[in-house]
């Protein structure tokens, strides 16, 4: 009777094995292989008004003007990328954003990093970072003594 059971064991093993094999390869490859460049902002500190996030609604949200403006000179990522181009539309954004503001009794202040990234797909695979801004408008005039 153990001689019967033997040969089924052995065939239900193999059936397994080869159901696992067929179960976790891969039929292709379903990444695209190019590798394009994108820019994004990345917050290190958030857009605050007076310190507060109570009256931020009041004012143009930086960040999503400073996307607007890579996405205006840079709409579609390439496999080249234009470093040059996303960097004046920033800094021109930046300059742009502080005279809008400056003289109003409000201290706006937060930091952004425009990163530069290396994607496939939707996939960011590395990034660094292009450039930092800081803004802090119309800050408090020190203590004097």
């Amino acid at each position: 009777m153990k001689q019967l059971f033997k040969p089924w064991r052995v065939l239900m093993i193999s059936l397994l094995f080869i159901s696992a094999a067929l179960a976790f390869t891969s039929c292709g490859d379903d990444e695209p292989k190019d590798s394009v460049i994108d820019y994004y902002v990345s917050v290190e500190a958030e857009f605050l008004v007076d310190g507060s996030t109570l009256h931020v609604n009041q004012f143009y949200d930086p960040k999503t003007r400073m996307m607007d403006a890579i996405r205006k000179v840079y709409p579609t990522p390439t496999k080249s990328g234009n470093d040059a181009a996303v960097l004046e539309a920033c800094n021109h954004e930046f300059q742009t954003y502080k005279e809008m503001y400056e003289g109003l009794p409000d201290h706006l202040t937060c930091i952004f990093t425009v990163k530069k990234a290396t994607k496939v797909g939707d996939i960011v695979k590395h990034s660094e970072p292009l450039a930092y801004y800081v803004y802090d408008i119309n800050p408090p005039a020190p203590p004097t003594e």
